[in-house]
């Protein structure tokens, strides 16, 4: 793994079967993982490396306050990720178009990504995305508000207790989360997020493949996809929530392996 100054942050970097930009004959894959505990890792040991087998170049990376990146106490808006995104695709030489696979809040990133850079986005894979549109800052801010209930309600004492139990990796997770909560920028922006107008959205050309939960937590997701993104095509994991990624990897995978190969002739 190698660290990366982009967008004057220093991210934390994994570039598998990295090609120089004279020989590139397809474009890379790229992995964005989503927010808070979550890290690059959650692609590496699931999706990434099988990927990376067909001989795909990929590269993942620790968004800014995330796993090994940078936390500066500013600086966490939407344009920031998608400056990130832009300042490491140039920094590693990448100005064609790339596949974008998206976790979460990734999937927000990607599309805002293509919105501002149509002609640098191959395509995109949507895994439990939000849509920033008119109302996504409410659903951050009264999610926030809900944990943060949630939260008081269990008492620091039993919270700590809870989140030991799960060992030390999930209590450095969970160190780390609380400081990029309650010592930078991040709700705060997050919750100032300026929405893309609609029909920004409903000019992307670019394939779209969405993938939800059946359980999803992500409010109508099926009439925003129609509505906003209507050439997408979408498939519906049975029995798994918004960790869909975790909880039915083997599904996701064969997803998005299948999608590389057949839509983009990775």
């Amino acid at each position: 793994m190698s660290e990366i100054v982009a967008n004057g942050i220093r991210l934390h970097v994994q570039h598998l079967h990295p090609v120089p930009a004279a020989e590139r004959s397809r474009p890379p894959v790229v992995f964005l993982h989503g927010l808070g505990m979550d890290n690059m890792a959650s692609f590496y040991y699931t999706v990434a490396g099988t990927v990376a087998k067909t001989g795909a170049e990929v590269l993942l990376y620790d968004l800014r306050g995330h796993g090994d990146s940078e936390r500066p106490r500013t600086g966490y808006t939407m344009e920031d990720s998608v400056a990130d995104l832009t300042g490491l695709l140039d920094a590693v030489e990448i100005s064609g178009p790339v596949h974008l696979i998206g976790n979460s809040y990734g999937g927000t990133i990607a599309l805002d990504f293509a919105v501002e850079h149509p002609a640098r986005v191959a395509s995109i894979v949507l895994i439990e995305a939000h849509f920033n549109v008119e109302g996504w800052a409410e659903q951050i801010a009264a999610e926030r508000e809900r944990v943060a209930g949630v939260v008081a309600e269990m008492g620091e004492e039993n919270l700590q207790a809870w989140i030991r139990r799960f060992g030390r990796k999930v209590v450095r997770m969970m160190d780390a989360l609380t400081d990029l909560a309650n010592h930078t920028s991040f709700y705060p922006d997050l919750t100032r997020a300026r929405p893309i107008p609609a029909d920004r959205l409903r000019a992307l050309t670019c394939p779209i493949r969405a993938v939800y939960g059946e359980r999803s937590d992500v409010p109508d997701y099926e009439k925003q996809l129609h509505d906003l993104l209507p050439h997408a095509s979408l498939t519906v994991v049975p029995g798994v929530g918004h960790s869909v990624l975790m909880d039915a990897t083997p599904a996701v995978r064969e997803i998005v392996v299948g999608w590389l190969a057949e839509q983009c002739a990775v």
